[in-house]
């Protein structure tokens, strides 16, 4: 006797019409749980196809740079990157190198040429890439460029990335 006093039976306690809105409410979590769980698969599995590839969405946009800025690039189906820079550093420059890096590839182009304060550069073709990707498809190339100041004679880099579509 003492044994069932002290046994608690939710039924009893909460109720029966409780019990009732707790199944509903566990039934309803767990049909939009799974409902959940499949929108997730499907959107995870667009993406692993390239349905939603991000460069494809934007065009050619330089970032990260501060003093020698691109304003024109491009990357061939072949490899070659060719890119025309232009001087916001303040005062006359030196470009000693530019070294770009797409995936584990790196081109490094040393031949140095002067850019005047607030001028453009003639087209620079820094290298060729062994696996650019196929024409059309979009591409990250991180770029650091040296260069000397000449009234100071300092020594300095900027980098930034590229990003555009292969031609």
């Amino acid at each position: 006797m003492r044994r069932n006093l002290f046994k608690l039976n939710l039924r009893y306690v909460l109720g029966e019409n409780f019990m009732r809105k707790a199944q509903a409410g566990l039934d309803f979590l767990m049909t939009y749980g799974w409902a959940l769980l499949l929108i997730v698969l499907v959107v995870g599995a667009l993406f692993a196809l390239g349905v939603f590839d991000i460069g494809s969405f934007t065009g050619s946009k330089a970032a990260g740079f501060a003093s020698v800025t691109p304003v024109g690039w491009q990357v061939t189906s072949a490899g070659v990157m060719t890119i025309k820079f232009e001087n916001h550093a303040g005062s006359d420059i030196n470009v000693t190198s530019v070294v770009a890096t797409l995936g584990t590839d790196s081109l490094a182009y040393n031949t140095s040429f002067s850019l005047g304060n607030g001028k453009q550069s003639d087209t620079v073709t820094v290298g060729t890439f062994t696996t650019p990707g196929s024409s059309g498809s979009s591409y990250t190339v991180n770029v650091q460029v040296s260069y000397t100041d000449t009234k100071t004679g300092f020594e300095y880099k900027d980098a930034g990335t590229v990003t555009g579509k292969v031609v």
